[in-house]
């Protein structure tokens, strides 16, 4: 059976999500959910629908591989993950993730794959892209 993972794209206001699994190697875009007191009870359906059994995480540093501000909040949320969810977390270097996530999410609207006002689908794009680098680099 492969292993099934969700990807996690953290922010203050919105976490983006993304699905992905061992056996295809292949990440996609799953939801936004908002960062407030519902999010976990919401993470936990999640995870049970889709049987989820590892949680990757994207860790901002800056350009020069440094911690900032929301790497301490990102780290914190982690040991939240992990009594809430009760699943290993693993974090991934996601420096420039957001970047291309908004580089993506213009070229689909160019293309007429997105509606222009569905701006959160940049956190979900961006939690693809996060876990789609960890399983390249896991295959």
């Amino acid at each position: 059976m492969p292993d099934v993972f969700l990807g996690i794209d953290f922010g203050t206001k919105r976490i983006g999500l993304a699905l992905g699994n061992s056996m295809t190697g292949a990440a996609r875009p799953l939801t936004v959910l908002p960062n407030n007191g519902a999010f976990f009870d919401a993470m936990n359906k999640l995870i049970k629908e889709w049987q989820v059994n590892h949680l990757i995480l994207g860790l901002p540093l800056t350009m020069d591989g440094e911690e900032q501000e929301v790497t301490r909040q990102v780290k914190n949320f982690s040991k939240k993950l992990k009594n809430q969810c009760q699943l290993p977390v693993t974090f991934v270097d996601e420096r420039l993730s957001s970047f291309e996530a908004e580089r993506q999410f213009k070229t689909q609207r160019q293309n007429k794959q997105a509606k222009a006002k569905n701006k959160d689908q940049i956190d979900a794009i961006a939690a693809q892209i996060i876990l789609q680098s960890f399983l390249d680099q896991n295959q």
